[in-house]
């Protein structure tokens, strides 16, 4: 595995001899490697470090593994990064009905055994990566309208309806692109793009800012907001044929 091919494991678990034994093995095989020893710390880990692939062990102190991944999955069920769990047992695997991870692993593990699986479920993972939108509305109605239209089109999409919950899924997600109403409830579509423009993990995402089609259309103020940084297109509409296509266009998918 040369450098460009570098992949980088979170690996999560409380047993610390474990952790430095599967960490270096896993390191020697050419993988980069981070580690955290319990849920939360993998929260913090998973956040600065985006990973390619989790390796989670379920007992742990705190959260466990149940927990961290309920904790990271999205409103429609699906995990943003692939997970492989260790497992004591297969009976375990009866605890994660609805819960979509890539697979399971005995512990204590044959290290051969855990590298061609790992390397397995990243190759299914490049087959059938997918875009991924984010969308910010707090209308219930035009929300599941938008989230319909993206996932016709093709799109994983995950949803929010405030300013602070945008920016939570924004961070942790990490979409291929955001789609946020000007006007939202207690926090402005363009306060988000903001603060999402001030944190260096998400300032590269493109945003797509749209309004009600009963917003008065004004020249200047389409075109301020079209000028604010982070704000790859402006709409004055909700109309969801248009924003698939801008954003297609933007993420440069086919048409």
């Amino acid at each position: 595995m040369n450098q460009q091919e570098r992949k980088r494991i979170l690996l999560i678990d409380d047993n610390i001899p474990l952790l430095r034994v599967l960490g270096d093995f896993l390191m020697f095989r050419g993988f980069e490697v981070v580690v955290a020893e319990s849920g939360e710390e993998g929260l913090e880990k998973m956040v600065k470090s985006p990973p390619d692939i989790i390796l989670l062990d379920i007992s742990m102190p705190g959260m466990g593994g149940i927990g961290f991944l309920k904790r990271i999955m999205s409103n429609n069920g699906t995990l943003p990064y692939p997970v492989l769990v260790f497992t004591a047992r297969t009976t375990t695997e009866d605890y994660f009905r609805g819960i979509p991870v890539d697979g399971f692993i005995a512990k204590p593990c044959d290290k051969s055994e855990l590298v061609n699986q790992i390397l397995a479920i990243l190759d299914k993972h490049k087959k059938s990566v997918l875009n991924s939108i984010l969308v910010g509305e707090d209308d219930q109605g035009i929300a599941a309208r938008l989230v319909a239209a993206f996932r016709e089109a093709g799109f994983e999409v995950d949803e929010a309806a405030t300013g602070p919950e945008i920016l939570e899924k924004a961070v942790v997600c990490m979409p291929d692109i955001i789609l946020v109403k000007r006007i939202l409830t207690g926090m402005n579509g363009d306060s988000v793009v903001s603060i999402l423009q001030a944190m260096p993990r998400t300032q590269s995402i493109p945003v797509v800012l749209y309004d009600s089609g009963s917003i008065v259309k004004n020249v200047e103020e389409e075109d301020r907001l079209a000028r604010i940084p982070g704000i790859a297109k402006y709409l004055p509409s909700d109309d969801a044929v248009e924003l698939v296509r801008k954003v297609k266009e933007i993420l440069h998918c086919p048409a």
